[in-house]
């Protein structure tokens, strides 16, 4: 009775979630570059992994879904963006030999080129480049830890984040925290989830050159997560299992996350083949990505995934990303 109602009341508390989710207008929020889905797995398959969480890329969609972290998991990646801009993910996920539950850690790197300074006396025909100084650095970082408690077919999980903006001198630091619940009903492994993420008080720059240093105070960029998965097909060595994921950001504009994911297995060699499609974002639609896992050592794997996103108006962007398994 006691998972019934855990399990009922998480569900509940979720769907009702959007309703408290503040709708603003885009460039409104501080921290955006945490919208920025990642994984090369999850974006091969358009980003809906939030009911199908199952690896540890996890703490990124869905912390609940690190229930699925048998030993340890260290995933690496990199991305590339148009404007030299480039984003970096790893995520740790793990088990404690003595402590009950999973474990979490991530890292996300926003960097851009440097960039030419200007001040509103540049002139473009003076012969001496007035108002135009030094190259300047710009970019984001975020630490987390997660911790996901398992209940069964029910698993609920959170994430305490601190981020980091900077840009020349200018810089703003504050904590975040995400919340997640997943459910499996163990029919074709169907699962749902939930999950609120990027919640935390209003912040602001310091460091921008007015009187007083600091900027006027902006929100975080919350996004609500609703998804759902289901293997659909599975027969000895092929398997096919479809997703979905709602998402509702702070800006008001909702989106809708959708891909499957085709896997071969011959022994312990798997190769997988994703494809997804993004429907409500400015640039972003179809994606694509191949991924393989094989063997490193008796009791450690390797898998090894690539990723597309097709752009309508910028340049198309790639991810690549490699896990350790042990």
């Amino acid at each position: 009775m006691r998972r019934y109602l855990l399990t009922v009341g998480a569900l509940l508390l979720l769907l009702w979630v959007p309703q408290a989710v503040p709708a603003g207008g885009p460039g409104t929020y501080l921290a955006t570059f945490m919208e920025v889905d990642g994984g090369s797995r999850q974006i091969g398959m358009g980003g809906a992994f939030t009911g199908l969480a199952d690896d540890a890329m996890s703490v990124f969609y869905n912390p609940a879904g690190l229930k699925y972290v048998r030993g340890s998991e260290i995933h690496l990646e990199t991305s590339s963006w148009s404007a030299g801009i480039s984003y970096q993910h790893l995520a740790y996920g793990f088990r404690h030999s003595y402590l009950p539950g999973v474990f979490g850690l991530s890292w996300t790197v926003m960097q851009m080129n440097p960039y030419a300074e200007l001040t509103e006396y540049y002139d473009s025909d003076s012969e001496f480049d007035i108002g135009d100084f030094d190259a300047v650095d710009a970019g984001d970082m975020a630490f987390g830890g997660s911790y996901c408690w398992d209940f069964g077919r029910l698993s609920v999980g959170g994430t305490l984040r601190w981020y980091h903006l900077g840009m020349a001198e200018a810089f703003c630091e504050g904590m975040m925290a995400d919340v997640g619940v997943l459910y499996n009903s163990r029919f074709r492994n169907l699962r749902v989830g939930a999950s609120l993420q990027n919640v935390g008080p209003d912040n602001h720059w310091s460091r921008i050159g007015v009187p007083g240093g600091d900027g006027d105070d902006f929100g975080m960029p919350t996004v609500y997560r609703v998804g759902a998965s289901m293997r659909v097909y599975d027969v000895v060595t092929h398997r096919l299992t479809v997703a979905a994921d709602y998402k509702y950001p702070a800006d008001g504009q909702s989106r809708l996350n959708t891909g499957a994911e085709y896997t071969f297995n011959r022994g312990k060699l798997f190769v997988y083949g994703r494809a997804g499609y993004r429907i409500g974002y400015d640039e972003e639609g179809l994606t694509f990505g191949l991924g393989t896992r094989f063997p490193s050592s008796d009791e450690a794997e390797i898998r090894i995934d690539y990723a597309f996103i097709n752009m309508d108006h910028l340049d198309d962007a790639q991810r690549i990303a490699v896990t350790f398994i042990f």
